[in-house]
């Protein structure tokens, strides 16, 4: 049962608001995280509980809250957002004593609601439930989701569907925007508070060093690039980096109009108000540096900006740390350096030059044997092209201490067979609206092994029908 240990909320009210959620419509439960809810030694809470939490239900003595925020939404800033459709309504310890925010979205208006209804739908729902499942598996850091309802809730959105709400859960729900709220309002105080708080409860290393703000920008920063170079290696794109989407702690927060690249274009765009293409795939790792130059911003208000520096400096070095071991492990390159970004490189070109698939193309590439490499032609228009790369790069892979079988196990293990492509959440989603949860059932287990391939689950390891590249992903996504 719930352990409610409360952290956040006893930051105090200049921090949030308490708020009672709204319920929905005859509301039903359609899907439950159960491994998670082991995970957070909460499996011993039935359906039936898990529905009216959901719906609104108080958890224990807690009092639901939300909180304030601000943040740089395309670059622009916006000095007050907050939780409008997001409500945090438990802390709860596990057996590890590991504290979990639990946290409602779509559950009603918030005073941070602004002109939004606090609505969720089911089709964004779904996107994010499987999503966080989905990143999870990959070992990528991520908020988790717990459960989701659906109910006959009519919601207006591009057109009218139905209310959703899932119950998501993090170590915390800090984001940049916390920063920058009281920064803004020169809230000295505040922000103090806040810094110290995410620093004795996240990173209490901090307290150790010369300079302990100092010392939480260069964890921030660390565990941002860490998260960014492994969205760049499976092809994942965030699609609405804005400073108050970015997480405190490095997990991808707030899946809204994101995407995994089918056909490799670094210039991909998923969001369609993303008109100048701000947030494209390949500029991922350049604009969380910039967000990360905004949290500084904030900090430099508790220390000397010159002690930050060096933290901010770092990003870009622990990004080439972390991309440079990502891309190495997809090549079963393990001593990878920056002397083999040519390598690299070339492929890359070869890559988008061909609109090759980006998933299909890695799992296979390592599949390949000394002895057999023509079946990776097959992959690409430009067979000449890989082919004259192939023998460099087969050359490369062997000039190291592993051998040819464990640099393929390494690469089977970081190059998945499965992500959560648009067109198999669509069609989740499709199912689901017309009242059809199987298949939802279905791709969450089989997103629970992203790295196998499974026969039961073969219609889902193809390449992208025709559609799927035509289609166009709002912030409602």
């Amino acid at each position: 049962m719930f352990n409610i240990s409360p952290q956040f909320a006893f930051l105090g009210p200049g921090f949030y608001q308490l708020v009672t959620p709204t319920p929905l419509l005859n509301p039903h439960l359609i899907h439950l995280n159960k491994p998670l809810t082991k995970q957070l030694n909460l499996d011993d809470v039935p359906d039936t509980r898990w529905l009216n939490i959901l719906n609104g239900t108080p958890v224990e003595t807690y009092k639901p809250l939300a909180s304030i925020y601000a943040g740089h939404q395309f670059g622009t800033f916006v000095p007050q957002l907050g939780d409008g459709r997001a409500i945090l309504i438990a802390e709860h310890k596990d057996t590890n004593n590991q504290v979990w925010e639990l946290q409602l979205k779509g559950s009603g208006q918030t005073p941070y609601s602004r002109f939004g209804d606090g609505r969720a739908v089911l089709r964004s729902s779904i996107r994010e439930y499987l999503c966080s499942h989905a990143m999870a598996a990959l070992g990528i850091p991520t908020t988790l989701a717990i459960a989701m309802i659906d109910s006959d809730t009519k919601v207006a959105r591009e057109e009218i569907e139905t209310g959703s709400i899932i119950l998501r859960a993090a170590p915390s729900f800090i984001r940049f925007g916390h920063f920058e709220v009281f920064a803004s309002r020169n809230q000295i105080n505040e922000l103090s508070k806040l810094a110290n708080f995410v620093i004795d409860h996240y990173y209490p290393e901090c307290n150790n060093a010369p300079n302990k703000f100092s010392a939480l920008l260069d964890r921030v920063a660390d565990n941002t690039a860490k998260m960014i170079a492994k969205w760049q290696g499976v092809g994942f794109c965030h699609g609405v980096m804005n400073s108050d989407n970015m997480s405190i702690l490095g997990l991808t927060l707030d899946y809204g109009p994101f995407g995994f690249l089918d056909n490799y274009n670094p210039r991909h765009i998923f969001n369609h108000s993303d008109h100048e293409g701000r947030y494209s795939y390949a500029n991922q790792p350049q604009i969380a540096g910039w967000n990360l130059e905004r949290l500084a911003e904030c900090l430099s208000l508790l220390t000397k900006p010159e002690e930050l520096q060096n933290s901010l400096n770092n990003y870009a070095k622990y990004f080439n740390q972390y991309y440079i071991q990502e891309m190495g492990n997809k090549l079963g390159i393990i001593n990878f350096g920056l002397e083999d970004l040519d390598l690299l490189s070339e492929l890359l070109n070869i890559l988008a030059s061909s609109n090759t698939d980006w998933t299909i193309f890695w799992h296979n590439l390592s599949k390949i044997t000394r002895g057999n490499r023509a079946s990776i032609l097959d992959y690409v228009s430009n067979r000449d092209e890989l082919k004259s790369w192939l023998d460099k790069y087969l050359i490369r892979r062997t000039e190291q201490d592993l051998d040819f079988a464990k640099s393929k196990t390494v690469m089977l293990n970081t190059n998945p067979a499965l992500v959560l492509r648009g067109h198999l959440a669509q069609n989740s989603i499709s199912r689901a609206q017309a009242g059809d949860y199987a298949d939802l059932e279905r791709l969450f287990n089989a997103l629970s092994t992203p790295f196998e391939m499974h026969d039961a689950y073969l219609d889902y390891y193809g390449y992208p029908p025709e559609w799927a590249s035509h289609s166009n992903l709002s912030c409602s996504s």
